[in-house]
């Protein structure tokens, strides 16, 4: 990994929030509802950090319905794991705790045992659909 990677990485994990949602993570995979059941934030700031480290390839994103649950790719989980278990292992006990407790709350109404996982979502397809239908858009504005 270069510098320039290294470097924004650490600039994603500057952001307390970004950091402790990375941490939930590496625990296990949680969807973006449980997430809000933790943190206490509404479903578009929660996704918006996710995004930032979706497109950083810290985080991988599978869609189930209309649920999207959130993991560390399992190369950074063994690139970064050691790094944070090291520096942060208070910490980490402590997701841990509020892992288990959001999943005993049964926050998600899906059962997770019952639903097969669907395939994992590119780092940015969302974006990249959205970039496709705003150049469009400007097509069409110069033709007229």
């Amino acid at each position: 990994m270069n510098l320039g990677k290294v470097v924004k990485i650490f600039k994603i994990f500057s952001d307390p929030t970004r950091l402790r949602i990375f941490l939930l993570l590496l625990d296990s995979e949680l969807c973006v509802c449980e997430l809000m059941s933790l943190f206490k934030m509404e479903q578009s700031l929660i996704s918006h950090q996710l995004k930032i480290m979706r497109e950083a390839g810290l985080v991988e994103a599978r869609r189930q319905g209309r649920w999207v649950f959130y993991r560390v790719p399992q190369t950074r989980r063994q690139e970064l794991a050691p790094l944070f278990e090291a520096w942060l292992k208070d910490e980490l006990l402590r997701t841990r705790q509020q892992n288990k407790m959001v999943k005993d709350k049964k926050v998600c109404p899906l059962d997770f045992q019952k639903v097969a996982p669907q395939a994992i979502l590119p780092a940015s397809s969302e974006s990249k659909k959205r970039k496709e239908k705003r150049e469009r858009g400007k097509i069409e504005k110069e033709k007229t």
